[in-house]
């Protein structure tokens, strides 16, 4: 459908999401309700006195505005493979690994750090900025501040010069240093038609800027049915 935007902003900043929008999908943006995208990669992880890299698979389900969950296979060199699944319904993070028991998160810091998590995803599909609730502010000529009224979620939005997406940042809690740090996907690689859907060659996460996870998608669904029961696991 023809790109219809009624983020709120001045004319300038809208003018800057909307070309970000045709940059990526034309003139005819999709609708995305819900999404599943399975991506291939290698993930950074932390031992004692060192750190070290591990090929990982990982599938995303997300139910915008509000529910996400991953699924994550992760095959060592030389051990066995492991899994775990992670999802957030909005308000309660649920965490299942092999041969554990289920885990049950309600932590505030950690719940706010999901959704500033979720909504970056969001805006690096772009098209959920359409939306009414969503505030657009021009930072400089390649940077839009993007905030989601109804969450109060704010994050950065930096364009290249053909105003491709380049990354998305926003300050959140750290789970893993269980402090504030600054949370960005970056794109790299320019970008491709991943089953008829335009989207990023690679997506890497870092936190502030050390490089966390590199990630390849493979395949991508749109508007899958996701029932709300399938992100409480």
């Amino acid at each position: 459908m023809p790109v219809l935007l009624l983020a709120r902003g001045d004319q300038v900043s809208r003018s800057m999401l909307k070309q970000a929008i045709e940059a990526r999908y034309g003139h005819s943006a999709p609708m995305i309700e819900t999404t599943k995208i399975a991506m291939k990669g290698r993930s950074r992880v932390k031992l004692p006195f060192a750190s070290t890299w591990m090929p990982i698979e990982t599938t995303v389900y997300v139910k915008f505005p509000s529910a996400i969950r991953w699924d994550y296979v992760v095959r060592p060199v030389g051990l066995p493979v492991s899994s775990m699944s992670e999802a957030f319904d909005g308000s309660t993070l649920r965490r299942t690994r092999m041969l554990r028991s289920p885990e049950v998160n309600t932590d505030t810091g950690l719940l706010h750090s999901l959704r500033s998590r979720l909504w970056s995803m969001a805006v690096m599909l772009l098209t959920p900025l359409s939306d009414p609730a969503i505030q657009v502010r021009r930072l400089n000529d390649t940077t839009l501040a993007v905030e989601n009224t109804e969450t109060e979620i704010r994050v950065n939005l930096m364009l290249n010069e053909d105003m491709t997406v380049k990354q998305i940042a926003t300050v959140c809690y750290n789970p893993l240093t269980e402090r504030e740090q600054v949370y960005c996907l970056r794109s790299t690689n320019g970008q491709e038609m991943i089953n008829g859907l335009m989207f990023p060659r690679q997506i890497d996460v870092l936190w502030d800027d050390e490089l966390d996870l590199e990630m390849t998608p493979v395949s991508i669904e749109t508007n899958p049915v996701l029932e709300d029961s399938f992100f409480r696991i």
